[in-house]
């Protein structure tokens, strides 16, 4: 019985990680392939790795900035929001999107709350 609840137990932690819900997260380890597509002269990248269900937002700020996601018929707002507080040089952020089960068709990048342009979107 023991072993049982044990294997439950484990199956259940399992299927929490491998969660299918979609998530953005700022990441300070950024991956080889995607440091090689990075373009600094960029304000906005979108880089795609179709292999991962993932991509990676690249955004280029000289102030603090938070990341958030919104679906709205069919189209994902991805809300980037400067804090107010500016840096004296410009700052690379970096935000992982985990796709997860979200259904979309079509990408909306949202700065200061103004539909902003994409620079480039690659993937690997």
């Amino acid at each position: 019985m023991k072993k049982l609840l044990c294997l439950l137990l484990f199956t259940f932690i399992l299927t929490a990680c491998n969660s299918s819900k979609m998530s953005i997260t700022e990441i300070q380890n950024i991956p080889n392939k995607v440091q090689e597509i990075i373009n600094p002269d960029y304000q906005l990248q979108w880089i795609n790795n179709i292999d991962k269900n993932a991509s990676y937002i690249i955004f280029h700020s000289t102030d603090d900035v938070t990341a958030d996601l919104e679906v709205v018929d069919n189209i994902l707002n991805v809300k980037l929001d400067s804090t107010g507080q500016k840096n004296n040089e410009l700052k690379m952020y970096v935000y992982k999107l985990n796709r997860g089960d979200a259904e979309f068709d079509t990408i909306n990048v949202k700065v200061n709350g103004q539909d902003t342009p994409i620079d480039s979107l690659t993937g690997f």
